[in-house]
């Protein structure tokens, strides 16, 4: 039995190739993320490290927290990509409510972030200086940013003070500090220039330097926010049309599919029907010969 397509169906079809291409995107950009992130960590540190660092709860590096936001973009988008490829409401619905659940969760921390005080957002920095001198990845982030950012530890170049530097890159430093003149040890990222001795100490601290550079950027940061959600939004819009579509289809195809068994009981009835007329129509027209003949009985004789 074949279905003639209906407008639903080509309806269906472009939505769910426009689905199809957002989700693709999405877990083409989590793979990368995933691969990025156990290529830094292979760099930086060997599972022995992973399984010491499980036993003490310090696991979240860098690296790791990107392999997390990779694996659970992927796995989310796979409900859109194979819900849209198996037609399946389930999954396509279950793929825009988690996208909502997202984008809500988005427009709350952007609304905290641009109306809440530099100041009070300082706060909620956390930059892992005291890894600095056990874990090489955290190290090579720390140096990048304050090389970037042209600043010095997470409040001020004395966070360093008392660590003990083992295979780092470090210069000393001579500071006044309550009218005592005294020599620290910094790692050489601190230095401006960068050399054996320093003579000119980074002296912005990193909080202080990432706010600023938020404020400077609080524009493109919001451009960048605002596409991104404009994307999750046309998910969301597109799984919603999706679902409809093929809600709409299945019920269109069940409606045909009743009204197609129901035109051959009909027809087989008919059929039936026709056919009893036509015997009852011969035997109108053709009656029995034998029926008005007189066969009189046979006489026997006795002898």
């Amino acid at each position: 039995m074949k279905f003639n397509k209906t407008e639903t169906e080509y309806n269906m079809k472009s939505i769910r190739f426009l689905l199809l291409t957002i989700t693709t995107m999405f877990i083409i950009i989590s793979i990368l993320m995933i691969v990025l992130g156990f290529s830094v960590y292979s760099k930086y540190h060997s599972f022995s490290y992973f399984y010491d660092s499980a036993k003490n709860g310090n696991v979240f590096t860098p690296s790791v927290l990107i392999i997390i936001l990779g694996i659970f973009l992927f796995v989310v988008t796979l409900f859109g990509f194979f819900g849209s490829l198996k037609q399946s409401t389930c999954l396509v619905n279950m793929y825009a409510l988690i996208l909502t659940l997202l984008l809500i969760l988005k427009l709350v921390v952007v609304i905290l972030t641009f109306t809440l005080k530099p100041e009070t957002l300082k706060n909620y920095i956390y930059i892992p200086i005291s890894k600095y001198v056990t874990d090489p990845e955290i190290e090579m982030e720390i140096d990048r940013l304050q090389i970037t950012l042209n600043c010095c530890g997470a409040n001020s170049y004395l966070d360093y003070v008392g660590m003990d530097f083992t295979n780092q890159s470090t210069v000393a430093v001579t500071t006044r500090i309550n009218g005592d003149e005294l020599e620290l040890v910094v790692p050489q990222s601190c230095c401006s220039p960068r050399v054996d001795f320093c003579t000119s100490v980074r002296s912005i601290s990193c909080r202080t330097a990432i706010i600023n550079l938020f404020v400077q950027n609080a524009s493109v940061i919001g451009v960048l926010g605002i596409s991104v959600m404009f994307i999750q939004v046309l998910g969301i819009i597109f799984a919603l049309l999706l679902a409809r579509c093929i809600r709409k289809m299945k019920s269109e195809r069940t409606f045909l599919s009743w009204k197609i068994k129901e035109q051959m009981i009909l027809a087989r009835e008919q059929e039936e029907e026709s056919v009893k007329e036509t015997r009852d129509t011969f035997r109108d027209s053709n009656p029995d010969p034998m029926s008005g003949v007189y066969i009189a009985p046979h006489e026997c004789s006795t002898a």
